[in-house]
């Protein structure tokens, strides 16, 4: 299909928003700025970031900037009913919802149930159809990787650690009730089948439940045996979450065991391979729309 095919689509991209992340001062950890100065810089904040996600997606879907409204569920306007209502203003009455979302937790599910129903209560002329979030895709272990490669390369001029290689993949927290995680060590296992067997990867919450940073961080250290351990921060953009709860506890998980290398990689920012997985999910409700 053609972006002529849907000329009447209108596309919200969903992103959660957020009241931080806007300079890159915030993103402060002595140990790491030392071992790997000014990491950070390339970083987006949290708005910038999720405008070029949306710039990115009209392009890969080849629709009208018209089409295209980028909305989140917090902090940012517009919010989604109103994203919705702009495009209905614009004659598009038909419109893909794609979460821009990492897992499976309130927000991708209970409130995402909600945030419809309350779009479909205002904007009863819609046909609102909602995409699937990002889940376990090897596209975003792809990216992981990406991240842990080019991390490699900048320390290339250090002697690389001895042994097997850890690799801490920490998403934003979530209570138990709404994530099991199932999806996240499912990603694990897919990034640690493409990095090969000098290394180990085990998967962790950045707060609030199971699987803690502590518990996955003692798992690469005394039950696989690692000698370093780099921490994939599995979160878009810095802000609160990537400064206080993933380097902090990196920090402290480094005065715990002082003979285990430890690095951080910046968080996974906007890449096409992301915002790829959107645009192929939002085909596929053109595609069962058009049957």
């Amino acid at each position: 299909m053609t972006a002529n095919n849907h000329e009447k689509w209108g596309v919200v991209l969903l992103g959660h928003g957020s009241q931080r992340g806007t300079s890159k001062a915030e993103c402060s950890c002595a140990w790491l700025q030392e071992k790997t100065p000014g990491w950070c810089q390339d970083c987006p904040s949290t708005p910038i970031g999720l405008r070029q996600a949306a710039d990115r997606l009209q392009s890969m879907l080849e629709i009208d900037q018209s089409q295209m409204v980028l909305s989140c569920l917090e902090f940012i306007e517009p919010f989604p009913h109103k994203a919705v209502k702009m495009l209905n203003e614009r004659g598009l009455n038909q419109v893909v919802v794609a979460p821009f979302l990492l897992g499976n937790g309130k927000h991708a599910t209970l409130e995402m149930n909600e945030v419809m129903d309350e779009i479909r209560e205002q904007n009863p002329g819609i046909q609102l159809h909602l995409a699937d979030g990002f889940g376990t895709d090897s596209n975003m272990a792809d990216v992981v990787v990406q991240r842990v490669r080019e991390l490699e390369e900048s320390e290339e001029s250090a002697a690389p650690p001895a042994g097997r290689r850890g690799i801490l993949l920490v998403k934003a927290g979530t209570k138990t009730e709404f994530d099991d995680c199932v999806w996240l060590e499912d990603l694990g296992k897919l990034v640690e089948a493409q990095l090969g067997a000098d290394y180990a990867v085990a998967v962790a919450q950045s707060h609030y439940g199971d699987p803690t940073m502590d518990d996955a961080a003692a798992k690469l250290v005394e039950t696989r045996k690692v000698s370093s351990i780099m921490c994939v921060p599995y979160i878009f953009f810095p802000g609160l979450i990537l400064q206080r709860n993933v380097i902090g506890t990196m920090e402290l998980l480094k005065e715990r065991y002082p003979g285990v290398v430890m690095s951080v990689t910046p968080p996974l920012g906007v890449d096409d391979k992301i915002v790829g997985v959107t645009a192929d999910r939002v085909r596929q409700v053109w595609s069962q729309a058009a049957k």
